[in-house]
């Protein structure tokens, strides 16, 4: 069975840029600010936000790096890349190099009241090439952030809503799905807490969206589902690493709760027949900034 991709920005790459993104907007300077971040880490696997198992064989190093320009009055806009290469792939799943994808992405936000945010982010999925695995993926995806407590509270709640638009593509985002013209919604908070020199995280979300998203009705694999895709859970405990400043290193780990059954079956077919609902991604990276 041929690899299939079907990948966004992980959540940790996304926590990254708003981070800057965030500090920049607070800064309310009189002149344009300019910021820089990239991210590196390892995992065992690569799992997408809405719930696809793209790959389960060798592991996943996966790269972030962008640039965030902030105006005068708190608009912050931001490029970048993100790709995703699998040391040790499997070829009897259909993989034919370790460059999996590289996705392309650009966006705005700002405050549009105190402590909420609003932002959106175009998004292009690109499969490696020599492996083609899937054609190029059109997606616009539109927050609301809410950053609550007060400046230094140890402890904030991070509620956040993404509407994710596959406004433009053959292919599903989720292998089984509706290809183009279709959506999803994720639901979920981050809870933080700051102290002792170190940062604890919990990332955590659910997502919903028409059956169809996850399984199409001319797909002959695909059954009729549910509505919800799924239900993740995870933590995330991060230090400043001193050695470069401006940066941190990071321990993680993610749990996924497969709800729609679409989602079971893609993760089989890519997968060399895996079918469990649960799934744990633990990972480690280092991430810089300035």
């Amino acid at each position: 069975m041929r690899q299939d991709h079907r990948g966004v920005i992980t959540a940790a790459a996304a926590l990254v840029m708003s981070a800057w993104s965030g500090s920049a907007q607070a800064q309310e300077a009189s002149d344009w600010a300019f910021h820089g971040f990239a991210d590196i880490s390892s995992k065992n696997d690569y799992v997408t936000p809405r719930g696809l198992v793209v790959t389960t064989s060798g592991a996943t190093v996966q790269v972030l790096d962008g640039v965030v320009f902030v105006s005068p009055g708190g608009v912050a806009f931001s490029a970048g890349t993100w790709s995703d290469i699998n040391p040790g792939f499997s070829r009897a799943d259909g993989n034919t190099t370790a460059f999996n994808e590289i996705d392309f992405f650009a966006g705005i936000s700002a405050n549009i009241a105190p402590k909420l945010e609003a932002g959106a982010q175009y998004v292009v999925f690109v499969s490696g090439q020599p492996q083609n695995a899937f054609k190029n993926e059109h997606n616009l995806e539109f927050s609301l952030k809410y950053h609550d407590g007060d400046k230094d509270a140890p402890l904030t709640i991070n509620p956040y809503a993404k509407f994710f638009w596959a406004f433009s593509s053959k292919s599903s985002t989720v292998v089984l799905g509706k290809t183009g013209r279709t959506f999803d919604v994720e639901l979920g908070a981050v809870p933080t807490y700051t102290g002792g020199g170190f940062t604890i995280s919990a990332p955590t979300w659910v997502t919903v969206g028409p059956k169809t998203y996850w399984g199409a009705k001319d797909n002959p694999l695909a059954v009729e589902g549910q509505n919800f895709g799924v239900a993740s859970t995870g933590l995330k405990i991060a230090a400043p690493f001193n050695t470069i400043k401006g940066s941190s290193v990071y321990l993680q780990a993610q749990y996924y709760h497969l709800i729609n059954d679409n989602l079971v079956t893609a993760k089989a077919l890519l997968n060399d027949g895996d079918h469990k609902r649960d799934h744990v991604v633990f990972g480690s990276g280092l991430s810089m900034g300035f």
